[in-house]
């Protein structure tokens, strides 16, 4: 029996099950918070807008993009309304600012490239440094300066994300650009949540898995200490006093092991553990930990540079007519010709904030879209549905800006998310913030504790069976010291073989 404890010691030792069980724990723990059914659902919503903030972008970044159908959407425009190209501009122009200020003033690089000269316009005109306008646009319009600092950074990285040199999808296929970024957040992020969080929260329940290795430690020592035990009183025969039926405690060992064992549903959860590192296994890769902070830092700057121009309450909407009319007032010029030169001399980002708060193109786009309908008969679907024919770019753009702009400050698919230190996730920066401080520093902290989980022999599933066979063998050998007792017992009380005590006959004795 002493031989079973030093088995199990030597097999707890060997194995690392401290270091590996205790691991397991520690990310169990820490990473529980993120496998909440609403965080996980939440996470799913946060992505999704992602997504749509892509679908706006990308179409947004490239010559080749909506600016590329701007003329066409004019034709577009003028065939559905029974006018001239010249009249179907001017009811762009005219009717729908906004939009038309959004979609002329792209591709988004080349607003990028106007900024910093229209702060040097700013220094030149208000008669002071370049120093002192950065800090009068970061302390008296903070949301250009945001943007003013951030949008050069998106333009400059969407088609190679800093810190994505290394990261690649599951298959190996390179991340580098933000449509690519959003597909693997969604498909090999956010995914492999979905799939295994059943299988990972019956981890944190009935004690977790960390007790599993004290557990067989102290097995086997108990079972060693009783052995050793066992072989000093019984050295010189079986005692007949309660030591006889200490095969019975042995026996209870074995039943209480296997009784723990279905009590705390260690197979189906030790299965499910299994399940869930296999399917992991990629995203926990150093690269991919490494990308993803890259990537969703990146995502942090397309927030700060398009988030101030969504939403009419604040931001740049405000804030440029602010900053246009102090700009007059120290030159002495009317607004209106502040504006105009900024629009002859800076086009691109002119338009741009011409159609701000991007809601309001939103709201443009959607009354074109039913005036087209309108004037040519048809629904505002069928409107649409030739649009998406004709020009698909500006199709993605208009309907993915709506997705961002009526989603903005409550994501849709996230009522129940929140921090895990419980505050309510509802906005996209909001959800920016959980992914950026909670979720990715979460597999960062994890990540080396996973390798050591997943990368030393055996896997999860054998601790279940293993545990099950100890006991089954520490009960049968209990029932073998029974009988081993009993047989020795008998021997102790059955009387001495009696030939063995006659005396020697007597040997006859010559008389002489």
């Amino acid at each position: 029996m002493t031989l079973v404890g030093v088995i199990v010691i030597i097999l707890v030792v060997s194995w690392q099950l401290f270091a590996r069980l205790g691991a397991a724990q520690s990310m169990v723990d820490d990473l529980s918070p993120a496998f909440t059914v609403d965080r996980v659902d939440g996470a799913r919503g946060g992505i999704d807008m992602v997504s749509a903030a892509t679908d706006t972008g990308d179409p947004m970044m490239h010559p080749d993009g909506a600016a590329a159908e701007v003329p066409k959407l004019v034709d577009f425009i003028a065939v559905r309304t029974g006018s001239s190209p010249e009249a179907a501009q001017r009811l762009l122009a005219q009717g729908f600012p906004a939009i038309n200020g959004f979609l002329t003033s792209l591709p988004l690089p080349e607003v990028s490239a106007e900024l910093p000269k229209l702060v040097h316009y700013l220094s030149t005109v208000l008669e002071q440094t370049p120093a002192q306008t950065d800090q009068m646009l970061q302390t008296d319009y903070p949301k250009i300066w945001q943007v003013y600092q951030n949008l050069p950074k998106l333009t400059a990285g969407w088609d190679a994300i800093p810190g994505t040199e290394h990261l690649t999808r599951f298959d190996g296929t390179p991340v580098r650009t933000m449509p690519q970024l959003r597909t693997y957040l969604s498909q090999e992020v956010v995914a492999p949540v979905e799939r295994q969080q059943t299988d990972f929260r019956p981890l944190g329940i009935r004690g977790g898995v960390g007790f599993l290795a004290p557990l067989l430690l102290a097995l086997g020592s108990a079972v060693i200490a009783f052995g050793t035990t066992m072989m000093i009183k019984t050295r010189r025969g079986v005692s007949t006093g309660p030591l006889r039926f200490a095969w019975a405690f042995v026996s209870v060992i074995g039943v209480v092991v296997i009784g723990l064992v279905l009590a705390l549903n260690l197979f189906p959860r030790l299965i499910g553990g299994q399940a869930l590192l296999d399917d992991t296994r990629p995203v926990f890769a150093l690269d991919r930990i490494q990308g993803d902070h890259a990537g969703v830092e990146f995502i942090s700057i397309f927030v700060d540079a398009l988030g101030p121009a969504v939403l009419p309450d604040g931001g740049v909407t405000q804030e440029y007519p602010a900053l246009l009319n102090h700009v007059a007032q120290h030159v002495g010029i009317p607004l209106q010709d502040v504006r105009d030169l900024v629009h002859l001399d800076f086009p691109h980002a002119a338009r741009l904030l011409d159609g701000v708060p991007f809601s309001a193109s939103t709201a443009d786009a959607t009354k074109l879209i039913y005036v087209l309908a309108s004037t040519s008969h048809v629904t505002p679907e069928q409107v649409l549905q030739d649009m998406k024919a004709q020009l698909p770019q500006t199709y993605q753009l208009i309907t993915s800006l709506k997705t961002v702009t009526d989603g903005w400050t409550e994501v849709p698919g996230t009522v129940k998310l929140t921090h895990f230190d419980g505050t309510p996730s509802r906005s996209v920066p909001l959800i920016r913030d959980y992914f950026r401080n909670d979720v990715i520093p979460g597999l960062e902290r994890q990540q080396a504790n996973f390798v050591i989980i997943d990368t030393n022999w055996p896997q999860l599933i054998i601790f279940a069976p293993l545990l099950c066979a100890l006991g089954a063998a520490v009960f049968a050998y209990g029932f073998l010291i029974r009988s081993l007792t009993r047989k020795q017992l008998r021997r102790q009380r059955d009387p001495q073989n009696p030939l063995a005590l006659a005396p020697n006959p007597p040997v006859p004795v010559e008389v002489s």
